[in-house]
């Protein structure tokens, strides 16, 4: 019953913002770029609130450093995408390729949201089993405001981190089964295609590695459509 309530108050929190929209962007975004509050105010609330990923990186010019709430990132072009698929398919055969990207794609990000969520930066510690717990992936199916919040906050999340990351715009079917992660613009197939196979394997490491961070155990994800291949858009199917 606590569990439904807080939901039901941070679910009514966020409706109460997106209701209105002129409130929050004449009064307190402006309120929460004040020196005093942006200091204190977490990632998750910061987005809510409509900042950008670039409002909230911070950089330390003496260190060469740059990141946000707590996780160090490093900005590259998009070229890199293509350059990490020809200089691995130079060494290995294609099979052991795809696995290297997506393993790194799934390293990367695990790491990424694990110290995001660990940081204390993006969310209360009292929020995080809200959002991380090893029963997601099921609560999220038969729950209807668990899955609401859950996709509200991943909504945030993924466009803080791919839309604003320049990775394409992620969409996520929590009802099916398996779960399903639709790509908008992936970077790989805008790079790699056309082709007659999938080749998002970075990406959809990428995927696995975000929702088993979120979930605690081991996910795995298979491209089944892909933009190189002709299709609209990219479609990860997410299962144990």
């Amino acid at each position: 019953m606590f569990k439904k309530a807080k939901l039901r108050v941070l679910l009514a929190g966020i409706g109460f913002l997106e209701r209105h929209s002129l409130l929050v962007r004449f009064c307190l975004r402006p309120l929460s770029r004040t020196p005093l509050l942006s200091r204190r105010l977490m990632v998750l609330f910061k987005a809510f609130l409509g900042h950008t990923a670039f409002e909230m990186h911070y950089v330390d010019r003496e260190r060469g450093r740059i990141g946000i709430g707590g996780v160090e990132e490093i900005l590259f072009g998009s070229k890199v995408i293509e350059q990490m698929h020809r200089v691995l398919e130079k060494r290995l055969p294609e099979k052991e390729k795809n696995e290297a990207l997506y393993e790194l794609g799934y390293n990367l990000c695990r790491w990424e949201v694990c110290t995001a969520l660990e940081s204390g930066q993006w969310a209360p510690r009292v929020l995080v089993p809200l959002i991380r717990n090893s029963t997601i992936v099921d609560d999220v199916r038969s729950d209807p405001l668990l899955a609401r919040f859950f996709l509200e906050v991943m909504g945030e999340v993924s466009r803080l981190i791919t839309d604003e990351g320049g990775w394409g715009h992620l969409e996520f079917e929590v009802k099916s089964q398996p779960l399903r992660v639709f790509l908008t613009n992936s970077q790989e197939a805008a790079w790699l295609g056309p082709s007659q196979r999938p080749v998002c394997h970075l990406y959809a490491g990428i995927v696995a590695g975000y929702t088993s961070a979120i979930s605690g155990e081991e996910l795995r994800a298979c491209e089944v459509e892909c933009r190189a291949m002709g299709a609209e858009r990219c479609v990860f199917e997410i299962d144990r």
